[in-house]
Parts: structure tokens; sequence; C-alpha cells
């Protein structure tokens, strides 16, 4: 993380920030711009940033993501940990620089300049077809749609042309968002990476420098290398190999090298150095070197491969965490950028295809944990005992090729996994040892004929090739699971995230291959997600509604079941579903919503009748009827699906294991507001409003100086950080809630409009937490008054209910035991699971003894 330089127009002192986009001179093409970054000030906070530029109206942009990287920078300052900003402003059409300012609106109102660029303007975007002019006006007719109910649709025509036409070039750009195939040319990148290992070899032969391995009595991982000339690629891979966290032998066999292989042998320490007479191939030398090992693990490494850093590492930690694992290996990129395999597939007929080969690299596709059938041996981890057990590599296969697609799938025969682990992420120079490309690919073509006479039985199962590699992806049986719903499911979102991950876990518990699709937001970052999503779950981050159409055509016929969340994402797959496509469809009912706008509306003071309100629950529930399952979160919900005709339907609540924090009612103090703030008028928003305005001046005349709030929440608004002060304490997002918890002794959901049931409920009441709740929230959960928490709808009954928790330690005792007990019975993970079994059970048509 870099702090802010002169060049951007910092103010020394005020401000704290930088700008990652756009760069200085950046192109910007079909006319928007990506405004991203962070700034905070160590005086009045940051309330937005105002973008200023020539042809451009005011355009403010929010301030408050969360940036835990700036936090750590500055871990003195509170206000940098919801420092971020991250969005889309739409150009004036035209071509040329144009000049960009971004204010800081200080809390106080005053401005001050904080960042100053020019950008360099391509031109406009192409006219849509008429296809895609279609697509257009669906999309942004649901966007509408969606922003009216949620109380987002701007009041002026202005405003909403604007966003119609960002939505426009939106578009655009999501349908050429896949990144360009090669960085350079792949003649010139390997050209260009020859020359600079050469350099870097020269360099060390003529410094007199050595390169040392410290020696390791028990090496969790003996590193294999066989040499065939390719001093300078050799230095490159060594260099590479020298920053490990795990304990490694290093083996290197030299297979007769004719050029410097030997001068740099002579400047190693540390390494193991086999030397042969003539060049026996890799296959023979692979087994020579693995006879001499002492580590647990092998690692069959090409001596033209780099690792990145931390890569050895991961795939370390996904060969001993993954039960019944034989071999892992990980994303091998091309010198020219591109994909070279994602793990590997084998066809019918013993040929042979890397995944993804030729493509981006970072597309979502590869980013996720999977069984293959082999993985490349430029980077194959395997546990020694096993590489022992099946006696090594095949030697048929000598000098090389098809040994480590031999050796694959003879762990699968023996009943092992072979793993392909994005997070193991190699730059290989490929048939660098090889006479010549043409000679490789020859050698390859002969060694196909033996390893599918070997192996013909195993072959017969598997698929016959094709283009479509989708279908040959993941390897054995399973069923396919496509999910839909906003946004990547991490719980600090809430609204009904935190259930949808859950609903990932238990998913891959029932191995199912699963691909998350979110369909409106990204949310979150790649190493965000990872902490959250289960490794094995693909996540299509990016490609959003106006890609979802061409993704169901490139995938027709592999899903068995879709699982979709919320009633505008079931319209949108009812539109984008190719013709005849045989996935069953569950609708996953997260909540009626149509009940929480209604009570949104009434609060905000407009007047909608009780036919008003049963005549839009009714045409939500009636989406369901095109769906063979529905999953509701409550009881009462469900009937009221399955009232309105569905086929089948099945109660899916939380999975929350109780884990009751163990500090006494004596040591607490203070009360506790968790939730997601979206915008002013969100449900949490409303409540904390509302707990501030009317109840919270009772309690401090009640509690005195006992009365402390604390309120954490993934962003809070510019209105919510203007409550923090005095007694009350605004933390924004916190990663981890158990200490507050463990702290506080009353939780407050003073929740007035709402629908499902409330998740944050009963992860307080898991940690042993007793709530104090609107009457609202005690029929969702369909809890009872003054068993397993209070529930009160006034401010007076409200203050006297926190009150009454936070003095009475019987009556917190007493509420705490029975809340505990009811979340252990209401959120069982193991009934979670066994639910969604059953309603996937149910959609495929599968009975099964009870």
């Amino acid at each position: 993380m870099q702090r802010g330089r002169p060049d951007q127009a910092r103010p020394t002192g005020a401000l704290e920030g930088f700008l990652n986009s756009p760069r200085p001179d950046e192109a910007v093409a079909n006319g928007i711009l990506q405004v991203r970054g962070w700034v905070f000030s160590r005086g009045a906070p940051v309330k937005e940033l105002i973008l200023h530029a020539p042809g451009i109206a005011e355009r403010r942009i929010p301030v408050g993501l969360p940036r835990a990287d700036v936090s750590k920078l500055f871990p003195r300052d509170p206000l940098a940990a919801q420092s971020g900003f991250d969005e889309r402003v739409l150009l004036p059409s035209g071509r040329g620089p144009l000049d960009v300012e971004l204010w800081a609106l200080l809390d106080g109102g005053e401005r001050v300049l904080a960042f100053a660029r020019r950008v360099m303007r391509e031109g406009g975007a192409r006219a849509f077809d008429l296809g895609e002019a279609r697509d257009f006006l669906r999309t942004a007719a649901q966007k509408a749609v969606r922003a009216y109910r949620e109380g987002r649709l701007p009041a002026s025509p202005r405003h909403w042309l604007r966003n119609l036409a960002l939505h426009y070039r939106e578009m655009l750009l999501e349908r050429r968002s896949a990144p360009p195939p090669a960085i350079v040319p792949a003649g010139n990148a390997k050209e260009l990476l020859t020359a600079e290992c050469r350099v870097a070899l020269r360099a060390l032969l003529d410094s007199g420098a050595r390169l040392s391995w410290p020696h390791c009595n028990e090496p969790r991982v003996s590193v294999i290398l066989v040499l065939h000339n390719r001093a300078e690629l050799t230095l490159r891979c060594l260099r590479s190999l020298r920053a490990l966290e795990v304990p490694i032998e290093l083996i290197l066999v030299d297979n007769a090298s004719e050029d410097e292989t030997g001068a740099l042998l002579e400047r190693l320490d540390g390494a193991r150095i086999l030397r042969n007479r003539d060049n026996v191939g890799f296959t023979k030398a692979v087994n020579q070197a693995a006879k001499t090992a002492r580590g647990i693990h092998l690692l069959l490494l090409n001596n033209d491969a780099e690792l990145l850093p931390g890569s050895l590492e991961s795939a370390v930690r996904t060969l001993e965490g993954a039960g019944e694992a034989g071999a892992v290996g990980g994303r091998l990129i091309l010198p020219d950028g591109r994909l070279q395999e994602a793990g590997s597939i084998v066809w019918r007929d013993g040929t042979c295809a890397g995944y993804g080969r030729g493509d981006s690299p970072f597309q979502p596709m590869y980013a996720f944990e999977r069984d293959v059938d082999y993985c490349s041996a430029a980077f194959l981890l395997t546990p020694r005992a096993l590489f022992e057990s099946l006696g090594g590599l095949d030697e048929a296969f000598a000098p090389a090729y098809y040994e480590d697609a031999d050796y694959c799938v003879r762990a699968w025969k023996a009943g092992r996994r072979v793993i392909y682990d994005p997070d193991a992420v190699v730059l290989h120079y490929e048939f660098a040892s090889s006479a010549s490309r043409a000679q490789a690919i020859r050698m390859q073509a002969e060694r196909r004929g033996l390893f599918a006479e070997k192996h013909a039985e195993w072959l017969a199962r598997q698929a016959t090739a094709s283009p479509r590699f989708v279908h040959a992806r993941a390897h054995g049986a399973g069923v396919n699971v496509l999910f839909l719903d906003d946004r990547a499911p991490l719980a600090r979102f809430g609204s009904g995230n935190p259930r949808a991950r859950d609903v990932l876990h238990a998913l891959v518990a029932l191995e199912c291959r699963v691909t998350f699709y979110p369909t409106t937001f990204a949310g979150g970052e790649p190493a965000e997600l990872r902490r959250e999503v289960p490794r094995g779950v693909e996540v299509m981050l990016g490609w959003g509604a106006a890609r979802l159409g061409d993704f169901l055509d490139e995938r027709a016929g592999f899903y068995d079941c879709i699982v979709v969340s919320r009633p505008h994402n079931l319209r949108l797959l009812r539109d984008r579903l190719p013709v005849g496509e045989r996935a069953r469809v569950i609708y996953d009912a997260e909540a009626l919503f149509a009940a929480r706008e209604v009570a949104g509306e009434r609060l905000a003071g407009r007047r909608v009748s009780d036919a008003e309100l049963a005549r839009r629950v009714a045409e939500e529930t009636a989406l369901a009827r095109g769906a063979c399952v529905v999953l509701s979160v409550s009881d009462g919900e469900r009937r009221q699906f399955e009232a309105a005709g569905a086929a089948r339907a099945f109660t899916l609540g939380h999975a929350i294991a109780p884990a009751a924090t163990a500090r006494p009612f004596a040591e607490r103090a203070g009360l506790l507001f968790v939730g997601a703030f979206h915008n002013d008028a969100s449900p949490n928003a409303d409540a904390l409003f509302w707990f501030a305005r009317e109840v919270w001046p009772r309690l401090r005349e009640t509690l005195g100086d006992g009365a402390r709030l604390t309120v954490a929440g993934a962003r809070p608004t510019a209105r919510v950080w203007q409550l923090h002060g005095g007694a009350i304490e605004v933390l924004g997002e916190v990663d981890d809630l158990a200490p507050l918890y463990d702290r506080a002794r009353v939780f407050v959901a003073p929740t007035r409009f709402a629908a499902g049931v409330p998740y944050k409920v009963h992860h307080a009441a898991a940690h042993g937490l007793p709530v104090a709740a609107t009457s609202l929230l005690a029929r969702q959960l369909d809890w009872r008054h003054d068993v397993e928490l209070l529930a009160a709808d006034d401010a007076a009954g409200f203050a006297a209910a926190c009150a009454a928790l936070h003095s009475d330690v019987a009556r917190w005792d007493r509420l705490r035991s029975a809340a505990l007990a009811r979340v252990e019975r209401d959120c069982s993970r193991a009934a979670f699971v066994e639910t969604l079994r059953a309603a996937l059970d149910s959609a495929r048509g599968i009975k099964r003894d009870a």
C-alpha cells in the first residue's frame, strides 16, 4: 500500500489517501471512469468525495468501504478502516484529455482538494444490435424496479437518465470484460525471458556469488529438478525456491548438460546433485532422485518453471488437508501471460487437454479448487509413500511425456484424489529441454497409444473429446449445482448473505460441484472470498446479469439443479434459460420481500392498504410456481408459498452452532447493535436511528453512566457515523464479533420492518448475549417474550426491556440459557445439511429410505 504523493494533490496534514484508479493519463474506454482508492482525515471525518470535471455535473462518491490494508498501515487512526471508495462515473462524450478533481467533503462542511488526475478519453461506444438492445432494456427495467422498491430510485429525471446511460456503458464493458489472451506475442515473450535469464546467469557466474539452502534433517518436501541444459532457466527456478516457509531438501539430477549448467551447479550449497553421463530423460531421472529423497512429500518441478511466493505452501496445505489426496497441481502460466493449464482433462481416446489453455489465467473459472483427471509434472506434489507404493513413474514412458498423466490415473485407481490448487501459481516456459516443439508433440503422440492401451477400462468412463471443456472439467460423479444471488455471500453484507454462505458450505458437504453466480454486485476481493466461501466453489465474479444468458448457453446441460435467491433473480433466470434446459430450479425464498417493503413504506408515511399488501405477497409467492422446490427460511413463510401452489416447500433456516462467550454478567457492560447499513432507508439504519432518537435518551436517564452503546456493521452511512461520540461508539465493519459479544450485556435489535428470520439475533444468542427485540422479530423467530428474549415495540417499553436485561442478573441468566437452547434446536448444522439434501433429492426426483 502506497501513501498519497504530492503529485496527487493531497494536502499535507489534512488528509491521508491514495488514488488507485484512475492512473495518471489513463486511457478510458466506453466513457466509464472507475474511481477507486482510499482517503481519510485526521481531523473531521470525510463524509464523501465530490468529483469535478469539465462537462460533468457535480458527482458525489460515498466514502466508507472497508480497507483492512489501510487500517494496518495506520493502526492509530480509527477512520482508516472504513476509508475506501469505489464508483463508476459516466464521462461526457468526446476524445482527448479530461482533467478530473476529487474534493473531500469533511464532516464540518469544509471542502479539501484530495486528488487531481488527467485521463485520456478513447471515444464513444458502438451501438447495440437488436438483441443487445433487448437485454439492455430488460435489465435496466429490472434495476429500476429493484431501486424503486428499495427506495433508491433517483427523484430527478436527469439523474435517472444518467444512470440509464451508465448502465448502457456497463453492459458494453461486461460484454468485453475478458482480458486479451496474451500480454505479448508468444515468441517474443520467450525471447525476452531467455535474454533476461541469460543476463542473470552471466552476472552470477561472473560475480563469484553462491546460492545456498539450509540443511534440513526432516524435510517436509523433497524438490526434484531434472536438468538438461538451459542453465539460465534453471537459475530462475532455483531463485524461486530460496524463500520458502516449508522446509525442503533440493535434489537436482543433471542429465549430461553441455552448457553452463555445470558451472551453475558448482555455485550451489545445500543441494544434493546427481550427475548422469548420459541423458536418461525426465522419467528415469525423477525415479533416480526419488530413491534418495527423505521428504514427506515429493515435488516434481520442471527446471523451466518459476514458483510464485506462497505456491508450494498452499499446495502442501491442500495435499495434507484434503482427504485421500494423492497429488496436487497448480495454475501454470505461459511467458506470454496466457494460461497453460488449470488442471488437465483426459479424454476417452487418451488425448489430453489443459483446461483453459490460451485463456486469461485470472478468469473465475480457474480460481477455485477442484478434482481433476491429472496435473502436469511441471509442478506436481505427491506423498512420497504413495509414489513408492505405485512404483514411481512408469519408465515405459521414458524418456518423457504421459508419465504424469499415467501417474495421476494410477493414483485415481488407488482411491486417491488429484486436486487442482489455484493458489499454487507457476510461471512455466514449456518445452525448454526439448530439441524442438515438433519433436515434443511427436513424442506425446507416440506415448498416447501406450497410455490408452494401459488404461483402456478407466478411459471408457471418460468423456469424449469436445471443445466444451466444462463437461469434463470436474473428475468423477457428482451433482452439479448453479447458485444465483445478488452478490458473493460474505457475512458482513447481512441481508441473507450469511445464510447463502451456509447454503454453499452445506452443498459442498453434500459433495456437490457448485458454481456461485453473482448477478448484480461483485462483492469482495478474491482473498476475502476464500476466507468465507469454500475453496471448491466456483465464483463467477464480474460476469453479472448481462452475461448470464451467454453463461447458461455455454453450459447448457451441465447443471443438475439451479438454486436461485430473490424474486428479481428468479425473473432474470426465467428470461435467460436456454430452451430445453433440463436443470431443475430450486427457489431459495430467503425472505418474503413484499411484506418488508410495505412495512418500510408505511413507516415512511405512505398509505398502503392491506389489499395492496396481499396483492404484492401473492405476486411474489406466485413466482415460485415454476420452481420444482421452494426453500423458505421460516415455517410461516413456507406455508404461504404452499398456499400459493408451490410444488414442494422446505423450511431451511440458519446454521449456527452455539458458542457462548465466557465472561460473567458482572464483568460485562453496555449494549451492542450489529447490522449492515446499505443506505439510510434500510431496515438496520431505520432501526438504529429510531433507537438513538427515541429509546437512547430514556436509557441514559435509567442507567446513567452504565448506558453505553456499541454499533458494528458494514458500510455505515455518513448519518450513522454522525452518531459516534460520547456514550455511543460506531466501529464500522468488524471482522470478529466475538469480543464484542463477550463484553456487552445486552444485544439490541429494534428492527421495525424486515422479512425472513433475523440472522443477527440467532448469532448474538448463539454467543450467549441476551436480546431485546421488537415483537416483529420475536414472531419471525417464534420466540416468546420473557422466555428467550424481551420484546417491545414502543420506545418506553423497549428502553425498559433493555434496562431490565442490563440490571437483572437472574433474568439475564435465564434468557441467555433459553436462547442458547433454542439456537441449538433451531439452527442445527446437521439438520440444515439434511434439509438441503432432501430438497435436492426432491428436485431431482430421488427417493431415499428413511
